[in-house]
């Protein structure tokens, strides 16, 4: 079969803390400070084999997205920009949709002919973690195109338990379409975890600022107006994904190079303050940290993106205000059923955002295409819908 693969140099920094099975294993917690010179290859791979508790999906759709775009890129250092868990060589991607192909012996509720999007995070159900309910976080997590093969591939097997049928869309839209949608279910996902399941004190009528347009920020904006938001303030240095923000129905998309984000804010808030925070851009230390006077009482910070510098909090004001802080990460536990009834239903279409579908062929040249930071969403289509 045709793959996207992802390689690196295994080179950890000097000083940089290796545990025995990061050694080991080759896969760091911080990629950022081990591995260097990372490139993406587009060429034959083996095929994919079946266990009993799996399906096969010829992969329909699948998203780039950006922590694709930091495991390709490096730093001024030579090292990957991405700070999480990589393991390379490894096929990449992890946005997507498939048609069931072929069933394992112990799959018991999909068949073949099955329209699924499936989640990224590979939680294992028995450690301390997940037994809590905090599979997100699991202690013997797998990510599919982080760690171990993703669906930037014309096939790719995947365990049943973390299928999802996108019956209902299909219902809909058809199933080309699905499949499309079915592709975005994880970032939205993401976005859904962060605003719905970490405070779990959602309130219609919020104030919701948002920064980064990318497609966290974009799903983040859909989701909280099909809940019933008040003002959605968003920012991005880019004009065409601001022209995305306002497409999807963004109530001001502003551009926060040079100018005081305070001042901004309260200035389309009406003066009385945002009510949600969400960081996307994964820059907090430029977002988040500069916040103080915009912030209204009992103001929500949801921070979803990955990467920047560490913020400098402000602390005082936060007890001052009452201010909730929480970080977010993934996507697994629930959104996934919630986010494909929305998009089932019409009130969140994510095909807004999508300004390419590409063959797997045009994988590189769409990451290449990408480094401008000028698209929302690129899909590829490693097999024909």
């Amino acid at each position: 079969m045709k793959a996207l693969t992802l390689s690196a140099e295994w080179a950890p920094k000097p000083g940089y803390d290796l545990t025995e099975k990061e050694r080991e294993l080759r896969r760091p917690r911080n990629a950022n400070m081990t591995w260097k010179g990372p490139r993406i290859t587009l060429g034959d791979a083996p095929d994919p084999s079946l266990k009993p508790d799996q399906v096969m999906l010829a992969i329909a759709a699948v998203g780039i997205c950006g922590s694709d775009m930091h495991m390709y890129e490096a730093g001024e250092d030579g090292y990957m920009v991405y700070p999480g868990l990589v393991h390379t060589p490894n096929i990449i991607g992890h946005e997507f949709s498939g048609r069931i192909i072929e069933v394992g012996a112990e799959v018991k509720d999909l068949r073949v002919g099955d329209l699924v999007a499936v989640e990224e995070i590979q939680w294992c159900g028995e450690c301390l973690a997940c037994r809590r309910g905090f599979v997100n976080h699991c202690l013997d997590i797998e990510e599919l195109g982080f760690t171990i093969p993703g669906a930037m591939a014309q096939y790719l097997p995947v365990r049943a338990k973390y299928c999802w049928k996108l019956d209902e869309v299909a219902e809909r839209y058809g199933e080309e379409e699905a499949l499309v949608m079915g592709a975005m279910v994880e970032p939205t996902g993401v976005s859904y975890q962060g605003l719905f399941n970490r405070l779990r004190n959602w309130l219609p009528g919020n104030n919701v600022v948002i920064f980064g347009a990318g497609p966290i920020g974009l799903a983040a904006e859909a989701l909280v107006i099909a809940a019933g938001a008040n003002q959605v303030i968003v920012f991005d240095p880019s004009e065409s994904r601001r022209a995305f923000a306002d497409k999807m129905g963004a109530s001001v998309s502003l551009d926060p190079t040079g100018i005081d984000l305070d001042e901004a804010i309260m200035q389309h808030t009406f003066g009385s303050g945002v009510d949600y925070v969400v960081e996307c851009a994964g820059f907090a230390d430029r977002t988040i940290e500069p916040l103080d006077r915009c912030l209204a009482v009992n103001a929500s910070i949801i921070d979803i993106g990955m990467g920047g510098d560490e913020p400098t909090l402000p602390i005082v004001a936060y007890k001052r205000m009452g201010v909730q802080y929480a970080g977010s990460l993934g996507h697994a536990g629930g959104p996934f059923q919630q986010v494909i009834r929305l998009m089932a239903s019409g009130r969140i279409d994510m095909r807004k955002m999508v300004s390419a579908r590409l063959p797997l062929a045009e994988a590189p040249a769409a990451f290449k295409r990408l480094e401008n930071r000028q698209d929302a969403k690129i899909i590829l289509q490693p097999n024909p819908l």
